[in-house]
């Protein structure tokens, strides 16, 4: 009966034990970037397996399996070569929007720019070509977009000079300011653009989703995670904001794929 009763409380412990172990991290972006910072604070902090795939169609190699967790661009869904991806309340981890920024080491205000310029940004995003080039046509500027992997590719294609200025979220700022100036900030109206990525769980099962929302909300009221992603605001998914997040990645994904 002892021996019984121990191996229905050793049961019950190890039944009842968190996932984390058993859930694995999917990096789709480069190994430098938002991307791999935050999935990686995650995976730490749940013991999880951990997959660099550097871009969205590697990872979709990895989706077979249960409990992933990945970042995923707003900018993808758009693109039909792509793996696709559930994003609803059932899936929705948290959303991501990261403020943007634009400097130069050659000027210090939208005013002072004219002829053609070089920018380092992300490429392939129609938003984000849309976007500077509205920005440039209503600053008599033509920006040449210098297209980089993700925010890190980009913050080292401008510090080695590939371009003389850059367009990237503000979570770089103080990478960039090293070599130039800050002039324009999305979170003081300057700029009217923000990224929008999603934390969504692939296959998950087992109650994975909710484990993955209570690590970022405590993640996320932590210095390390403040300090990592000052300029960034992260909403993880609830029964009162579903609805309204939903709808943000829906709008986003449109803009995107116009």
């Amino acid at each position: 009966m002892k021996n019984y009763i121990i191996i229905s409380i050793l049961t019950l412990l190890f039944t009842n034990v968190s996932y984390a172990g058993s859930t694995t991290m999917v990096n789709a972006g480069s190994d430098s970037g938002a991307f791999h910072q935050m999935l990686s604070m995650i995976g730490d902090d749940l013991n999880s397996d951990f997959v660099q795939a550097n871009n969205p169609v590697i990872a979709g190699s990895h989706f077979d399996k249960k409990n992933v967790l990945t970042m995923w661009s707003t900018e993808w869904p758009g693109d039909s070569s792509l793996p696709s991806v559930v994003l609803d309340r059932n899936t929705i981890v948290a959303v991501s929007a990261y403020e943007t920024i634009l400097c130069s080491r050659d000027y210090n205000s939208l005013s002072e720019m004219n002829g053609t310029i070089k920018i380092a940004t992300w490429g392939e995003s129609p938003a984000v070509a849309k976007f500077l080039d509205d920005l440039g046509n209503a600053n008599n500027v033509n920006f040449e977009i210098v297209p980089y992997d993700g925010s890190g590719a980009t913050t080292r294609g401008y510090l080695g000079k590939d371009a003389d200025t850059i367009f990237t979220i503000q979570t770089k700022q103080s990478k960039v300011e090293a070599d130039g100036n800050c002039f324009a900030f999305s979170s003081k109206g300057d700029l009217d653009f923000a990224f929008v990525d999603v934390l969504v769980a692939v296959n998950p099962e087992n109650g994975a989703v909710e484990e993955f929302r209570n690590s970022v909300s405590k993640l996320s009221t932590t210095e390390a995670w403040e300090s990592a992603f000052a300029g960034s605001a992260i909403y993880v998914l609830d029964d009162n904001n579903a609805s309204d997040l939903v709808n943000k990645v829906s709008a986003a994904i449109t803009l995107n794929s116009n």
